[in-house]
């Protein structure tokens, strides 16, 4: 299926009687995909549009070109969009959440970082509440761990070991072991965490920096 621009919407080369007023490339466009993220609301007749696409609703469709979910602030583009996970991050009254095409699947959370469960890496996510990360399971809501300042994205998030490096302000850093709770490190700077990312082994960074 090719996707076709014109100067006032979006159509699909098997359906031009199916129109949009905006479509992201990634998904079925791509072949990535049976899925594609659109909106219906004309756009591009506006100056500087692309400025204007946060004002837009937009929806989850299908190769059919039918529209399976609900309609949403904003939808990121990875996740079941790129055939990553079951999953999709949506925005919906200044609110993100995990979704999947049978309804939503996680809290409100006022971030969430798009690695880990969205992106199939493992079944762990970054969530903002109250102004605070912690990591959460995708699958059970549960909190897994304490809160902290910033969110790191390495380690079990992404699917390595059950480290993970959590901040507790002021730009120092620890690693953990999820499964026990344990602070394994001494603190460290943001220039020994970026370069621990690089290599992005937190086994060989729990020895290098010690306790």
């Amino acid at each position: 299926m090719k996707l076709i621009e014109t100067e006032l919407y979006f159509y699909f080369d098997t359906n031009p009687d199916v129109k949009f007023g905006y479509v992201f490339k990634e998904g079925l466009a791509k072949g990535e995909s049976d899925f594609f993220v659109a909106s219906k609301e004309i756009v591009k007749d506006k100056p500087d549009y692309l400025k204007h696409l946060k004002n837009l609703k937009w929806q989850i469709f299908n190769k059919a070109l039918n529209p399976v979910s609900d309609s949403f602030d904003w939808i990121y583009t990875k996740g079941i969009i790129k055939n990553q996970s079951p999953y999709y991050l949506a925005l919906k009254d200044g609110m993100e959440a995990l979704y999947t095409l049978e309804g939503q699947k996680t809290d409100d959370f006022e971030k969430i970082r798009d690695r880990g469960a969205l992106t199939g890496e493992s079944k762990y996510f970054w969530g903002k509440k109250n102004g605070k990360y912690a990591i959460y399971h995708v699958e059970t809501g549960e909190k897994l761990t304490e809160d902290f300042k910033s969110s790191v994205i390495a380690g079990v998030i992404i699917g390595r070991g059950t480290y993970f490096v959590g901040s507790y302000g002021n730009e120092i850093f620890y690693i953990f072991d999820l499964k026990t709770g344990e602070r394994l490190t001494k603190e460290f700077d943001e220039h020994k965490l970026i370069e621990i990312l690089k290599h992005g082994d937190l086994e060989k960074a729990v020895d290098e920096i010690g306790k």
